[in-house]
């Protein structure tokens, strides 16, 4: 079983698209340092697949930020990003 969703299909400004893309690194990167604290707290061992992908997000969004700053603020962009789930 297979669906696809979209999550973001638009053009943005280079300050919408750190805002959106930034924001949304960010939850995910608040999501995993949640997983490990409860992770910590519940075992007393962290959880290192929430610690790497932790890392792995941290270092898109450094990528990410990095790659629009040698846009200017006036450009417009596409993001086009979907949910693929399969089972």
């Amino acid at each position: 079983m297979e669906a696809k969703f979209k999550l973001i299909d638009g053009e943005f400004s280079v300050g919408e698209a750190k805002e959106i893309i930034g924001n949304l690194l960010e939850f995910k990167i608040q999501y995993h340092s949640k997983q490990n604290f409860g992770s910590e707290i519940r075992t007393g061992v962290s959880d290192q697949k929430s610690l790497s992908r932790k890392e792995n997000l941290k270092a898109t969004k450094i990528h990410f930020l990095s790659y629009l700053e040698q846009m200017s603020d006036t450009d417009v962009i596409n993001i086009h990003s979907e949910i693929s789930i399969k089972k």
